[in-house]
C-alpha cells in the first residue's frame, strides 16, 4: 500500500528562488523574472521522480510575499493557500539576505505548520562574504534547513528527501511568539493577530473575514488594534534578532555583488544617460529582429510555397484542395512565417529580464509614472504585456489599491503585444524600403520601434487620464528591490523562447486554424456567376471574393476604412483579427490566395507590394501602412483580453468600456495619420 500523498507549499520572499527552485523539484519550466513579481498565481506540479521522493509529493509554488499580512491580492493567494490543506511548508530565503527573510519565518512559525527551511543561493552567500551555517541556523529554529542553488539544482535531492520526513512544529519559538499579548476575543489567536494587523494596515478585505470576526474587529477599536499590530511585530523581530545573534550571523553593510551593481548603475539608472542607454537598447532589438530573421522568414515562405504547389500537383481541382491551399496552406502559413521575429522578441526579453536590467528600467520608468499620477509598481504588468495581455493582466494583483490596479488592467491593452508583432512586420518588410536606412538603422526597424514607442506612450497617457478622473486616488511611492546583475541563465532562457514560440505555433494550428477555415469558407461562397459574355475593356471587373459573404461584408465596409486608406481587403482582415489579431495576417493569406489568377501563388508580403489599384497606382503605400498600424496599437482585438478582465474587476462594465473605447481611438488616430499625412505630402 503506498503511502499519503503530501501537500508542500513553497512560500517565501518576493525574487528569492521560489519559481526555480519549484521548476527543478516538477520538472516545470515556469518563468523566472530577476526581478519580483513574476508569480501571481499558485502553480502545482509533483516532484519528479529523478529525485527519488520516497512518497507522491504535490509542491505548490506560491506567489512572494514579504509578511502574512496580505496588502495585495497576490499576497491575499498566499495567505489563503497556507491556511488551507497543507501538510508541510518550505520556505525559501535568500541566504544572501537572511535577516529581512527571517521575519516571514516568524509568521510561519506562529501558524504551526511543520516547515523546512530552504536556504537558497548558498553561492551568492558565499561570494558576498557572508556565509551561514545550514546547521546552526536548524538549532536556532529547531526545523531542517537545507542549503540549494536552484539555479543548478544543488541540494534538491536532500530537500526532497526531507520533505518526504515531514518535519514535526517548531514549539519553542511558537510558545514565545504566541505568548506575546496579543490576541482578539473569539477568534483563533494565529488568525486574529493578523487580521489585527491587515485592520490597523487597511487591507481587511483581502483576508476574507467573516461577520463574527469583523464584529470583533470593532469592539477592539482601530488605535487598539494599531497599538496590538506594532506591538506584534516588534516581537517579531526582536525574535529575528535572536536567532541571528544565536547562529553567529552578521550581514554586511554592502554586498559585494551589489558594489558592482551599484558602479554599473550610476551609468544605466542615471536621470540622461539611462534613458538614452534604454532607448539604444530597445532600438538595437527592433533592428535585430528585422536584420537577423529575414533570411529565416524567407526560408519559411519558400517552404509554404513548395508545400501548396505540392498540393495542387497532387490533388485534382475542387473545393477540398481549395480548402488545403488557399485556406490552410496560405492562411496558417502566411502566420507561421513570423517565427524568428516571435523567437527573437522573447529572446532578447529573456536576457534582458534575467540579467536584472529590466528592473533598472523600472526605476527609470517610474519617474515619469510617478510624474503623471501611475503606480509604479505597475511596470511590471505592463512590461508583461509586451508579451501578452493576459498574463499581463493577472499581474496587476501585485498592486494594492484596486483603483490602482484597475488603471494598470485599462492601460496593458495599449502594450503592443507579442500577438500585434506579425501585422507590424508584414505591413513593414512589403511596404518600406529594406535598403533604405537612417544612419546604422533600417527604416523598418525604425518604424516598428516607433509603433512600440506609441504604443507605450499611449499607455501612460491613457493611465493618466483614468487616475484624473474616473479612478482618481493618491499615487503610493515605488518600493522597488534592485537584485544584483547576474550573467542571464541561457538555458532557461532558451527553454522560455521554446515554451512561448510553442504556444504561438498552437495558437496556429488550432484558434488561427479553425479561424481560417470558417473565414475561408466565408470568402468563398457564393461562387461568382459564370458568364460566356465578352467583358468590355472599360467595365469595372469584380474580384471573386467580392461575390462572397465576406467581401460583401468588406465591400459594405468599404465608404467607412477609406479615410484611413484602406480598401475592402483589409476590412475583412481586420473583422477577422477580433478573435485573435494574429488572424489578420491569415485572412490577408486568405484574401489575396482566393483572388490569385494563376496557379503560382506569391508570398503575402510580396502579393502586396505589388498590388494594384485599377488606375495602375499601388494599393497599398508605406503611408496606408503606417496608419493601419497606428489602427492596432490602438484597437482592442482579442476577445481572450476581454475575457479576462471579466474576470479580474467582477464587472462587464470595464471590458466594455475597455471595447468601445479602445476602438473609436484607433479609427480616429488611423483616420487622422492618414488624412494628414496626405496634407503633408506623403504617398497616398
Amino acid at each position: 500500500m503506498s503511502e499519503r500523498e503530501l501537500r508542500v507549499a513553497l512560500a517565501g520572499n518576493p525574487n528569492v528562488g521560489k519559481t526555480s527552485l519549484f521548476n527543478e523539484l516538477t520538472g516545470a519550466r515556469h518563468k523566472v523574472g530577476n526581478y519580483a513579481g513574476v508569480t501571481v498565481e499558485t502553480r502545482e506540479g509533483a516532484v519528479a521522480a529523478v529525485w527519488g521522493p520516497t512518497r507522491p509529493i504535490v509542491v505548490v509554488d506560491l506567489p512572494g510575499t514579504y509578511s502574512l499580512t496580505p496588502m495585495s491580492e497576490d499576497e491575499a493567494v498566499a495567505f489563503r493557500c497556507l491556511r488551507g490543506e497543507l501538510d508541510l511548508v518550505v520556505m525559501v530565503v535568500d541566504a544572501a539576505n537572511l535577516a529581512r527573510n527571517l521575519y516571514l519565518v516568524m509568521q510561519l512559525c506562529e501558524l504551526g505548520r511543520p516547515l523546512v527551511l530552504a536556504l537558497n543561493m548558498m553561492d551568492v552567500a558565499d561570494e558576498a562574504g557572508v556565509p551561514v551555517d545550514p546547521r546552526a541556523l536548524s538549532r536556532a529554529l529547531g526545523v531542517p534547513v537545507v542549503p540549494t542553488v536552484a539555479r543548478t539544482g544543488g541540494g534538491i535531492a536532500e530537500l526532497v528527501k526531507a520533505i518526504a520526513d515531514v518535519p514535526g512544529d517548531m514549539s519553542a519559538i511558537r510558545q514565545r511568539l504566541l505568548a506575546l499579548p496579543v490576541g482578539l476575543a473569539g477568534v483563533d489567536v494565529v488568525r486574529g493577530r493578523w487580521l489585527l494587523t491587515a485592520y490597523a494596515g487597511g487591507s481587511l478585505e483581502l483576508t476574507a473575514a467573516t461577520p463574527g470576526e469583523l464584529a470583533a474587529l470593532e469592539a477592539v477599536g482601530l488605535a487598539e488594534a494599531t497599538a496590538a499590530s506594532q506591538s506584534l511585530i516588534i516581537g517579531r523581530y526582536a525574535e529575528v534578532d535572536a536567532v541571528l545573534a544565536a547562529i553567529g550571523h552578521r550581514a554586511l553593510d554592502r554586498a559585494p555583488a551589489m558594489d558592482r551593481s551599484e558602479r554599473i548603475d550610476r551609468v544605466l539608472t542615471h536621470r540622461v544617460w539611462g534613458l538614452l542607454i534604454f532607448v539604444a537598447v530597445m532600438g538595437l532589438l527592433f533592428q535585430s529582429i528585422f536584420a537577423w530573421a529575414e533570411p529565416v522568414m524567407g526560408l519559411i515562405e519558400g517552404l509554404i510555397g513548395w508545400l501548396s504547389g505540392i498540393i495542387k500537383d497532387v490533388m485534382g481541382e475542387g473545393v477540398f484542395r481549395d480548402l488545403l491551399t488557399e485556406g490552410v496552406v496560405a492562411g496558417v502559413g502566411n502566420v507561421l512565417v513570423f517565427i524568428p521575429q516571435i523567437a527573437l522578441l522573447f529572446l532578447f526579453i529573456g536576457l534582458l529580464e534575467d540579467s536584472g536590467y529590466m528592473a533598472r528600467a523600472a526605476f527609470l520608468i517610474d519617474r515619469l509614472m510617478a510624474r503623471i499620477g501611475l503606480h509604479g509598481k505597475a511596470f511590471v504588468p505592463l512590461l508583461s504585456g509586451y508579451a501578452c495581455a493576459i498574463p499581463a493582466i493577472l499581474g496587476t494583483r501585485t498592486i494594492s489599491n484596486f483603483k490602482d490596479r484597475l488603471v494598470t488592467i485599462m492601460m496593458i491593452p495599449f502594450m503592443s503585444c507579442s500577438a500585434r508583432l506579425p501585422v507590424y512586420v508584414l505591413l513593414i518588410s512589403a511596404l518600406f524600403d529594406p535598403d533604405q536606412k537612417v544612419g546604422p538603422f533600417a527604416v523598418g526597424s525604425l518604424v516598428l520601434l516607433a509603433m512600440y514607442t506609441l504604443s507605450t506612450v499611449s499607455a501612460l497617457a491613457v493611465g493618466a487620464i483614468y487616475k484624473r478622473t474616473l479612478l482618481k486616488s493618491p499615487t503610493p511611492p515605488l518600493v522597488l528591490e534592485l537584485p544584483p546583475y547576474r550573467l542571464p541563465r541561457v538555458r532557461n532562457t532558451l527553454l522560455n523562447v521554446y515554451d512561448r514560440t510553442k504556444d504561438f505555433v498552437r495558437d496556429a494550428g488550432t484558434i488561427i486554424l479553425a479561424m481560417t477555415v470558417i473565414l475561408w469558407a466565408l470568402l468563398s461562397f457564393p461562387k461568382p456567376p459564370e458568364t460566356d459574355r465578352q467583358v468590355d475593356p472599360t467595365e469595372q471587373v469584380h474580384s471573386p471574393i467580392e461575390y462572397s459573404v465576406g467581401g460583401r461584408v468588406g465591400k459594405a465596409m468599404e465608404p467607412a476604412l477609406a479615410p484611413m486608406g484602406q480598401d475592402f481587403r483589409m476590412g475583412i482582415a481586420i473583422l477577422g483579427s477580433f478573435s485573435a489579431r494574429e488572424v489578420f495576417v491569415s485572412t490577408l493569406g486568405l484574401v489575396y490566395g482566393i483572388e490569385a489568377e494563376d496557379e503560382e501563388s506569391e508570398p503575402l508580403r510580396k502579393e502586396l507590394r505589388d498590388a494594384k489599384k485599377p488606375d495602375g497606382s499601388r494599393r497599398y503605400t508605406p503611408l496606408s501602412a503606417v496608419a493601419l498600424m497606428v489602427f492596432f496599437v490602438y484597437a482592442c482585438q482579442c476577445m481572450s483580453t476581454l475575457a479576462v478582465v471579466r474576470r479580474e474587476t467582477r464587472s462587464w462594465r470595464w471590458p466594455l468600456l475597455m471595447l468601445v473605447s479602445m476602438t473609436v481611438l484607433a479609427y480616429v488616430m488611423a483616420v487622422l495619420v492618414f488624412q494628414v499625412g496626405r496634407l503633408l505630402g506623403f504617398e497616398s
